[in-house]
C-alpha cells in the first residue's frame, strides 16, 4: 500500500537543493595515510554547499511540487543517435518548473544540474520535503522497432484515485499536442504490473512518472527537439488541473 501521511508546508528559504551521496571515484580509492587530493576535496565541498538545502517552516498553504528529472551524472539512462534521456528529461522538468513558479506554485527539484541521485536519496528529499505532488520525467526507448511510439505515465499498482486523476490530467495534454499518440494511465512497471517503481511506491505523496515518447521514434521526439514548451506546458497545466481540483 502507497503511505500517505499528513504533510506540513514549507518555504523555501533558499532555492532547494539537495545532498546528492555522489562519491568521487577518485576519492572511493583508499590509501594509507594518504589525505584526499586538493582537487577532489574542492569538488566534495562545492557539491556539498550545492546541494545543501534549507527549509523555514511557516504558515504557506500553496502547494509543493517535486519535480524530478529522471537519471543524471553518470547514469544517462537511455540514449540514441547521440542524445542522452538524462539531458533531456532536465530540459522538460526546468521548463515545468518555471512554468509552474508563474503561476504561484512553488516548486522543489530533485536535482537542477547533471548530477547523480540515487532513487532513495530522490524519494528522501520529496518526502523530507513534504511534497503535495511528485512527477518523475523519463524516456523510453525501443530500438528493435523505431515505429514504436507514444507517451504513457506510470502509477502506483493500486491506482490511487488522486494518482489516477494526476495522470490523467498530464496524459491527456500530452495526447492532445499534434501528432503524438498516447500509451495511457499503467500502474505497476514495465516488468510487473504489480511492481511499482521506486518513487511511485516509497514517496508520500500524489506521484507519477511520465514516459514523454521513444526516443527511437523520429515523431515522439519532436517533444523535446521542436515542442518543449508544450510539453512542458502539457505537464505543468496536467498538475495545475489535480492541485485545482483539490481547492
Amino acid at each position: 500500500m502507497k503511505r500517505i501521511k499528513k504533510r506540513k508546508r514549507y518555504r523555501l528559504k533558499r532555492p532547494a537543493v539537495v545532498v546528492s551521496g555522489v562519491i568521487c571515484a577518485v576519492c572511493a580509492v583508499a590509501f594509507a595515510g594518504k589525505a584526499v587530493s586538493g582537487v577532489a576535496e574542492q569538488k566534495k565541498q562545492a557539491q556539498a554547499a550545492y546541494y545543501e538545502a534549507y527549509y523555514e517552516e511557516e504558515a504557506d498553504d500553496r502547494p509543493l511540487v517535486c519535480i524530478d528529472a529522471g537519471h543524471g551524472g553518470s547514469d544517462c539512462g537511455a540514449d540514441y543517435a547521440g542524445a542522452y534521456e538524462k539531458d533531456e528529461t532536465l530540459l522538460i522538468a526546468r521548463l515545468v518548473k518555471r512554468h509552474l513558479e508563474s503561476v504561484g506554485v512553488k516548486v522543489l527539484m530533485t536535482r537542477d544540474a547533471d548530477t547523480y541521485l540515487g532513487l532513495d536519496e530522490r524519494v528522501e528529499i520529496c518526502n523530507n520535503a513534504s511534497c503535495d505532488v511528485l512527477v518523475s520525467i523519463h524516456r523510453n526507448l525501443y530500438e528493435d522497432d523505431p515505429s514504436i511510439n507514444g507517451v504513457e505515465t506510470w502509477i502506483h499498482h493500486e491506482l490511487p484515485e488522486d494518482d489516477v486523476f494526476l495522470a490523467e490530467a498530464i496524459t491527456t495534454r500530452l495526447d492532445a499536442i499534434a501528432g503524438i499518440k498516447s500509451r495511457g494511465v499503467k500502474g505497476g512497471s514495465m516488468t510487473d504490473s504489480e511492481e511499482d517503481y521506486r518513487l511511485n511506491r516509497n514517496t508520500c505523496c500524489v506521484s507519477c512518472l511520465v514516459e514523454l515518447g521513444f526516443m527511437s521514434n523520429a515523431n515522439d521526439n519532436r517533444l523535446i527537439t521542436e515542442k518543449p514548451e508544450e510539453t512542458a506546458s502539457a505537464i505543468s497545466d496536467g498538475i495545475m488541473e489535480y492541485l485545482n481540483s483539490r481547492k
